[in-house]
């Protein structure tokens, strides 16, 4: 028994070692003499991470710190969100450490901290878990999970993070590519710390140097007291002065903007950096690139509050933030060099996924796939979904299915939405919905929306416009906007509107149409169609059947069948429509028919009205009917039209003339003609005579013609050639007969 105890004493010592040693790998806080994290009031600001500052002033209270406090009560996890330098970190220090003094502090090491001790099992408990820089813990999912944010805050961890504004942006989900990351910031409540003019006056009443107070109302107190401002002349100058310094800090800029990595290794900065030099000179010289890096690394300016650059772990170069940001508000576009040189450096799947999406936002797709590929190839499933999207925009639908296949299979639930959806305009709605529901389980937005569609679908409204909430609160754009048709069918449109242009705002296509619709009905076209044309840009189906549409009228066959085509592949109704409408003009009957078939199971009034019109020249007449009441059930003045033909053949006469007499009331020019023709038989000329010059002024050929004709019989030549010619040029076959004979008996006349 005494080896035994003894031997369990020697495993339980082993055990805390090993514990003892993940914690000192993995924790900030935790240096080679202590394994316990330090209370809160006995952090220091710049083990908080707190910029060092340029000139003594006392702590000013914020406006923003209200939420925090808020967000503390309600014990959630809160993110403090601002552009760099803005004063995040230092107001929420101050307020944890008054709030919570004898916690202790867990600040996980950057990037992978957060991983080693939950991996570990070595979950902190009623402490404060400090992620300031969130942005480069979520850079690479792998290093922060959704659930170890929920595992934290189930433990009585107080959770607070930082981060700036610019990323929350870069991780918030768009049509264009998943963002794995976005899931895990909807577990934080959000507070928004802002420079704002009107809080910069009321910080710089309390200083009573003038100095002081002036440079408060001009940069905003973070930005002065910690030297951003400073940086930014001293980048400045260093164009001029040290050119390949500035070079090397530029090009640091930009690696990290790309989203490969935070810091550029020294050897692929010092082989950029004369993509940023005035008169580049190869190669560099190597005092010169010496003395470049001392100025770059040196932090005796600014009263050594900042570097422009510093030294990471490994010695790569990582750039000071404040810079960082200041380049990225320019819009300046990275080199394309510098693409290059990213796209082919080692990195994890996870970083290689952020690159793609970086190049994504940036309008680089051809440089995005190139990241999405090396990811996909590493086996890594959000790599394949992201691929997947990249070859659904290029109409490549057979290769991104087996793509998103194989995402799904790998557990991907953006895999398994995006396999959905391309099951669901197949028509596999089942297997699609068992994929959104696991999907939606593990927190999918877009997986909720699309399994709202199908529940509307299936007359579910309740539950359809619920998992549409749900959607739209997750920031799925989808989700936004197919709730916000809800609203705007309840007549609720200042709502619709604004879910609309949310889900502009994330990229999202069929918002972009939507909010289309409603500017062309209020005549801002020219908006209406940049919208258009965007929401094709970002893949939406809808809109480029009504851009088809658009080319078709112009003329432009060929541009119009490339988008039908594309809508139709992505299962649109009116996509399909049109395609099966041009197959059917074309002979292809049977593809047509498929393909009309696929439009009217969707309810869509012209792709039923579309297959009625093939099954009539098919000579399945019955067929026909049954799709014409059904489009008539709709409203469809054609249909009415069309179904009244069948019924006159058929000597039906009275239930034809009543079809006629609706769809003239809606408004069609050929109902009116018919109508009209009708009159005449019944000997009721003037009304029969007020319909044709009605559907004339309409442009109907068949009624200018018919006007046409009887100006002929009253000697009116110079009249019944105008409408003649006018018809004629529309194409209207006895329109063109008829001219012929009348030029004919005036030339016979003249004779």
């Amino acid at each position: 028994m005494g080896g035994v105890v003894v031997q369990a004493a020697k495993d339980k010592a082993k055990a805390k070692d090993t514990s003892a040693g993940v914690r000192q790998q993995a924790m900030r806080t935790s240096g080679p003499e202590a394994v316990d994290a330090p209370l809160a009031k006995d952090v220091s600001l710049s083990m908080w991470g707190v910029h060092e500052s340029l000139v003594g002033i006392p702590y000013l209270d914020r406006d923003a710190e209200a939420e925090v406090v808020e967000a503390f009560e309600e014990e959630r996890p809160v993110l403090v969100l601002g552009d760099s330098m803005v004063g995040k970190t230092r107001m929420a220090s101050k307020l944890v450490a008054e709030l919570f003094p004898n916690r202790q502090v867990v600040i996980p090491d950057i990037p992978n901290g957060v991983a080693t001790l939950m991996n570990a099992g070595e979950i902190p408990v009623e402490s404060i878990v400090w992620l300031d820089d969130l942005e480069r813990y979520l850079a690479d999912p792998k290093d922060l999970k959704t659930k170890w944010i929920d595992q934290l805050q189930q433990a009585g961890n107080v959770v607070v993070a930082t981060m700036r504004e610019s990323f929350y942006e870069r991780f918030q989900p768009s049509d264009d590519m998943p963002r794995t990351q976005w899931d895990t910031l909807l577990r934080f409540r959000v507070v928004r710390l802002k420079n704002d003019p009107e809080e910069r006056k009321k910080l710089a009443a309390f200083s009573p140097i003038p100095r002081i107070r002036d440079g408060i109302l001009k940069h905003g107190l973070g930005t002065y007291a910690g030297g951003g401002f400073l940086a930014v002349e001293r980048l400045e100058s260093g164009r001029v002065t040290t050119p390949i310094g500035a070079a090397l800090v530029l090009v640091a800029i930009d690696w990290q903007r790309t989203g490969i990595s935070e810091a550029i290794p020294e050897e692929t900065a010092i082989k950029l950096s004369g993509l940023y030099l005035a008169e580049p000179s190869s190669p560099l010289d190597p005092e010169q690139v010496r003395s470049g890096l001392a100025w770059a690394t040196d932090n005796s300016s600014g009263g050594s509050t900042y570097r422009l650059t510093t030294r990471a772990s490994d010695g790569n170069l990582r750039p000071f933030d404040y810079l960082v940001d200041h380049v990225a508000s320019s819009r300046k576009a990275i080199p394309n060099e510098v693409w290059e040189a990213a796209a082919q450096s080692d990195a994890s799947p996870g970083r290689l996924n952020t690159a793609g999406v970086s190049a994504n936002m940036l309008g680089r797709q051809e440089i995005a796939e190139r990241f999405f590929v090396r990811a996909a190839e590493m086996g890594d499933p959000e790599g394949m979904a992201n691929l997947a999207t990249a070859r659904e925009r290029q109409n490549r639908i057979a290769e991104a299915e087996t793509l998103h296949r194989r995402a799904a299979e790998a557990g991907s639930p953006h895999g398994m939405t995006g396999l959905a959806v391309i099951l669901l305009r197949s028509g596999r709605t089942e297997e699609a919905e068992g994929l959104l529901r696991v999907a939606a389980v593990n927190g999918d937005a877009d997986a909720m929306a699309n399994l709202g569609f199908i529940m509307m679908r299936r007359g579910e409204e309740d539950e359809g416009r619920g998992w549409y909430r749900r959607a739209a609160a997750a920031g799925s754009g989808l989700g936004m906007t197919n709730y916000g048709m809800q609203l705007e069918g309840e007549g609720r449109q200042e709502e619709a509107e604004a879910l609309y242009r949310a889900a502009t705002a994330r990229g999202n296509g069929a918002g972009m149409y939507q909010l289309s619709l409603i500017l062309s009905r209020r005549g801002e076209d020219a908006e209406a169609e940049r919208l258009l044309t965007r929401a094709v840009r970002h893949g939406n189906p809808a809109a480029m059947a009504v851009l088809a549409s658009h080319m078709e009228g112009m003329g432009n066959q060929a541009e119009a069948e490339r988008l039908s085509t594309m809508a139709a592949d992505r299962g649109d109704a009116y996509g399909l429509a049109l395609q099966g409408k041009r197959m059917a003009e074309r002979g292809e009957l049977d593809g047509a028919e498929k393909l009309l078939k696929r439009s009217a199971e969707q309810g869509f009034t012209f792709g039923i009205h579309c297959l009625g019109v093939l099954l009539a020249r098919s000579g399945r007449m019955e067929e026909a009917k049954v799709q014409y009441r059904k489009a008539i059930t709709d409203g469809d003045a054609q249909s009415m039209v069309n179904l009244g033909l069948l019924l006159t053949e058929e000597d039906r006469k009275e239930e034809a003339t009543a079809l006629y007499q609706q769809a003239s009331d809606l408004g069609l020019p050929l109902a009116m003609f018919l109508l009209a023709e009708d009159l005449e038989d019944k000997g009721r000329q003037q009304e029969a005579e007020e319909l044709v010059k009605k559907a004339a002024s309409m442009k109907e050929p068949r009624s200018i013609t018919k006007l046409g004709m009887v100006a002929a019989e009253r000697d009116d030549y110079d009249e019944a050639l105008r409408l003649l010619r006018q018809a004629s040029t529309m194409g209207h076959r006895h329109a063109a007969e008829c001219l012929k004979v009348l030029n004919d008996h005036l030339k016979a006349k003249e004779k």
